[in-house]
């Protein structure tokens, strides 16, 4: 009796370890880092949109205020965390994969009360993750584009133009922007100021509110330009921008 007791509690314990290693949120986290690996940007916004409605940071343990807190905040660094090995996994660059993580671990680490993280962490994290991978993943570039594209980012801040990159690479320009938007489905010059704009943006939320000083800092030569073309990119000024940016 007692050696059929011990087997049932083995397989008792056995199917708990399953049935905890089957829970919901386990589920959830693999499909957002699959959709978020292949910048699948339609499940990424419902994925989100679930965990919200599911009130997925109030589902904690009940704890004083102050613990509670810090568990949500941990169960979101997690979340960063995983989001950018899966942005990794599919082929976002190491710079915008450092940017977007230190952006959200600051406000992580900063923020008050749960309404806080999920209105500026929650709602948004996996979508800026997802979005750059959709914008800036060089998995299907031959390697001569993924070249080209690394050379842009580590040197976003220098001349990138055109005909300078073209020559560095031994190209005629004329076919430089016509491989260029065959394999990344972009013009040259928008896809160096969109990497621009993101830099420009991770400035912003280090505190950085000179317009001309980040405009600099981000490789562009004109204040109004910088206006404009952040304008273009994101549908807001600057100005918009810094002031959605949570408080620390």
């Amino acid at each position: 009796m007692q050696e059929e007791s011990s087997q049932e509690k083995r397989i008792s314990l056995l199917n708990e370890l399953h049935r905890k290693a089957l829970a919901q949120e386990y589920q959830i986290d693999d499909q957002l880092t699959e959709a978020i690996g292949a910048g699948d940007m339609k499940s990424v916004h419902a994925l989100t949109e679930w965990l919200l409605d599911q009130s997925f940071l109030k589902q904690l343990p009940r704890r004083s205020t102050e613990r509670t807190l810090t568990a949500a905040k941990n169960r979101l660094i997690v979340c960063n965390t995983y989001s950018r090995l899966a942005a990794k996994t599919g082929g976002l660059m190491p710079l915008f994969q450092y940017l977007i993580f230190e952006q959200y671990q600051n406000v992580i680490q900063n923020a008050p009360n749960i309404q806080y993280l999920n209105r500026h962490v929650l709602s948004k994290m996996f979508i800026d993750y997802g979005t750059a991978v959709d914008q800036f993943s060089v998995t299907t570039y031959s390697e001569a584009m993924k070249e080209i594209v690394t050379y842009i980012t580590e040197n976003l801040t220098n001349d990138l133009s055109l005909t300078r990159v073209a020559s560095l690479f031994g190209m005629h320009p004329v076919h430089l922007a016509r491989k260029f938007k065959q394999e990344t489905g972009d013009t040259f010059i928008n896809y160096v100021n969109a990497q621009r704009i993101y830099l420009a943006k991770y400035y912003f939320n280090q505190d950085m509110r000179k317009l001309s000083q980040v405009a600099n800092l981000s490789g562009f030569n004109s204040h109004s330009y910088f206006t404009k073309v952040f304008k273009k990119i994101t549908n807001e000024t600057p100005t918009d921008y810094i002031k959605q940016i949570p408080e620390k």
